[in-house]
């Protein structure tokens, strides 16, 4: 009778439980914010304007770099990088160099720094060949003189794009799926739908932006990485910078697209994840 009891008590927890986190995590999927316009006459100067909104939004840029002018961040500070992409390469230019670092982000790492920047021209960041060309431009302005057109030419465009075809197609994201098919998303899945992978490494015990997630189901309860995850402040692993994941999860609009089903089995996945492969 004392073992049926306490099954009935912990069903009763587990199911207040999930109740909660369903009552934290919006029961919808909403569609990212809408893409900064690239007029094929932009100036320049509009350029610069374009690519400052994309790096505040949909590029994310914010979420890992600074543009303080201060030193010490997950990745290097932005605040004068115009006037030095194009002393970082021997014989690039900084038009060159900073879009080899978009395009090819982890082709050279600055000194004393981490790799893990995205691939942003690929999902899920996935800006267009020209909305690259906005983010040169407004980099560029940041302690140098921007000069890039939507004319410019970079080895790493698409030929279609760079032949004044049309761009890159538009990310697939969640929000472009069925319900169906987004509940029916493993864990491995959403993982990688949600980008997680940009910031942790999952396969094996690699530090990146964020901490290693190979044996985070033997390191925390399925409680700790919920929290984790609704709130990521609450507990910051040493030696990593707080505020940087709640920057990123707000950025691509975590909160508003993942459900409390995707939460459950994206959980289930981090907690089954104790070393192995």
């Amino acid at each position: 009778m004392k073992t049926a009891l306490k099954i009935f008590g912990f069903t009763v927890l587990v199911a207040a439980f999930y109740s909660y986190v369903g009552q934290m995590v919006p029961q919808k999927v909403t569609y990212p914010p809408e893409e900064t316009e690239i007029g094929a006459d932009m100036s320049t100067e509009q350029l610069v304007e374009a690519g400052a909104q994309i790096v505040q939004g949909k590029g994310t840029c914010l979420a890992c770099h600074t543009m303080s002018g201060e030193t010490g961040g997950r990745f290097p500070d932005l605040a004068n990088i115009g006037a030095i992409a194009g002393t970082r390469i021997e014989g690039m230019s900084d038009v060159e160099y900073l879009a080899s670092s978009l395009y090819d982000p982890n082709g050279y790492i600055v000194e004393g720094f981490l790799p893990g920047m995205p691939q942003i021209d690929e999902p899920p960041i996935d800006l267009s060949d020209d909305e690259i060309l906005a983010v040169i431009a407004y980099l560029q302005s940041l302690g140098g003189t921007p000069t890039v057109t939507l004319a410019t030419e970079l080895e790493w465009q698409s030929d279609e794009a760079a032949s004044g075809g049309p761009v890159a197609a538009p990310p697939v994201n969640v929000a472009g799926a069925s319900a169906g098919a987004i509940e029916e998303m493993t864990g491995r899945q959403l993982f990688e739908t949600y980008a997680c992978m940009t910031c942790h490494s999952i396969d094996e015990q690699m530090q990146m932006i964020g901490p290693s997630l190979h044996d985070v189901g033997r390191r925390l309860t399925r409680a700790e990485i919920y929290q984790s995850i609704l709130e990521p402040d609450e507990t910051v692993a040493e030696g990593f910078v707080p505020g940087v994941m709640a920057a990123q999860l707000n950025a691509t609009n975590f909160y508003e697209r993942v459900t409390s089903q995707q939460l459950k089995v994206l959980v289930d996945y981090l907690a089954s994840r104790e070393g192995g492969s």
